[in-house]
């Protein structure tokens, strides 16, 4: 009898032991699928913030890099108060960097200096902002996320309102024509288009297929577009071409010196404060006077 007993409390223990060992095994097994799930989810969380930024159009391209690191530096250096240059006729040019826009509270703070300021102060009055040049598409199928209400904002507050397209060297010269033409939605009233051409990577494009890009859209709107681009391309690349040499020109300089050639803007700044963006903003002044703007530089 006591042989029985002994027998059965062995093997209930022998049972509490492999139930215990058991339950020790399986809190592992959790432990290690718990740990599992945190690495992934860590690996996971900037894949998707990046899909999503990717989807929205908010990551940049190769082709607009080197603008999107000035930009990144500007922001970590504060966005110094550059000064407001003097001009009759000034204007931002945006796309998606500059997320939502107020274009309700759009317009210059400025102190006695010309400094510029995001919102007002004691010191600062106010000047409206002339003109805005929206980014609309890039290459064959990229358009900006914002333009769209960009545009919105700009016509519901009576805001003059132009596009530009970014001129990508691995895109269809038609298909990237198409693609401007097709989204923009410019109308009558509008400033003429833009076509936005920078070197990528020391190279640019062959300078006949620009000439097409540009002949293309101005048989659509039946107007001559605008070039934009920076001084030392300009020079040397544009003024090179016999067609290209008699385009009119918006050129970027910054430092507080206009352009040393013929231009009829001038990009002066991209560390410049508007009250109704929260970042930095590129800052246009236009050589005339805003008659002279609306009758050369608009659709008709």
């Amino acid at each position: 009898m006591q042989s029985i007993s002994y027998l059965c409390a062995v093997n209930t223990f022998q049972k509490k032991k492999r139930r215990h060992h058991s339950s020790a095994k399986q809190r592992k097994q959790w432990r290690i699928i718990l740990a599992v799930g945190i690495v992934v989810l860590i690996l996971l969380v900037p894949i998707v913030i990046a899909g999503i930024l990717w989807w929205r159009g908010l990551l940049p391209t190769r082709e607009e890099l080197p603008r999107y690191k000035e930009r990144i530096l500007i922001m970590l250096q504060g966005w110094k108060h550059a000064r407001l240059p003097e001009g009759e006729v000034i204007g931002i040019d945006i796309s998606h960097y500059q997320g939502n826009i107020n274009f309700g509270e759009l317009c210059f703070h400025i102190d006695n200096t010309r400094r510029m300021y995001s919102s007002p102060r004691k010191d600062t009055r106010q000047r409206n902002v002339d003109f805005v040049i929206a980014k609309a598409t890039q290459g064959s199928n990229m358009q900006d996320a914002y333009y769209k209400q960009n545009k919105q904002g700009c016509r519901e507050q009576g805001i003059l309102f132009g596009a530009y397209h970014f001129y990508s060297l691995r895109s269809s010269v038609v298909q990237q024509a198409d693609n401007f033409i097709h989204f923009a939605g410019l109308q009558k009233g509008d400033l003429v288009p833009v076509l936005d051409v920078e070197p990528v990577d020391g190279m640019l494009p062959q300078q006949d297929s620009v000439v097409k890009w540009l002949g293309i859209v101005k048989r659509y709107y039946g107007v001559q577009p605008l070039i934009y681009t920076n001084e030392g391309t300009y020079k040397n690349y544009f003024l090179k071409h016999n067609t290209l040499s008699k385009y009119s020109y918006w050129v970027a300089r910054y430092g507080g010196r206009e352009p040393s050639r013929m231009h009829v803007m001038w990009q002066c700044a991209e560390s410049g404060r508007v009250g109704g963006v929260s970042g930095p903003v590129d800052i246009n002044i236009f050589r005339g006077s805003m008659a002279d703007l609306k009758h050369l530089y608009v659709i008709k």
